[in-house]
């Protein structure tokens, strides 16, 4: 599939790799504001957000054995990563995170717009969950054609066709 997947100039994916921890801990916990709130000594938060992180990172493995899990360069500049898992008729877009710097700038946009291309031509769909706190993200993805299929308490599960 990544070899599929067209994409505008300057912007390119690539697998993960070991090297790539500390950037991918940075951009976890840049989408997880809500356990800066909690009455914790620094020491104590780090170790949390570590422990979340690499909670989430072998749940995705355990979920997702065949998931693709990319970083998303714009001009061989880390801005990002996504995760996909790809069936016959589907591409699940697992997580998908832009670094603060450059959110809001159509950085993303760019790469569903590529994702969504691609499940176009393969003839498939594309679906993805997103927090129901997130307004910014769901505002994006209900620009670009994503509707809601499913809610539950704390997740819009999204679906382009």
């Amino acid at each position: 599939m990544l070899e599929d997947l067209v994409l505008p100039a300057a912007y390119s994916l690539r697998f993960v790799h070991k090297n790539d921890d500390i950037f991918l801990f940075s951009l976890f916990c840049s989408t997880r504001t809500e356990f800066s709130l909690l009455p914790l000594p620094p020491q104590q938060l780090e170790l949390l957000l570590q422990q979340q992180y690499r909670l989430q990172q072998t749940g995705y493995a355990t979920q997702y054995p065949l998931a693709m899990s990319l970083v998303i360069e714009y001009q061989s500049v880390n801005i990002g990563k996504i995760v996909i898992n790809k069936s016959d008729t589907s591409v699940h877009i697992v997580d998908f995170a832009i670094a603060p710097p450059y959110r809001g700038c159509g950085y993303g946009s760019a790469i569903l717009e590529s994702v969504k291309a691609y499940a176009h031509a393969n003839g498939a769909t594309v679906t993805l969950g997103v927090d129901r706190q997130n307004m910014r993200a769901r505002r994006l993805y209900q620009r670009l054609g994503f509707l809601p299929y499913e809610i539950s308490e704390t997740h819009e599960w999204m679906l382009w066709r």
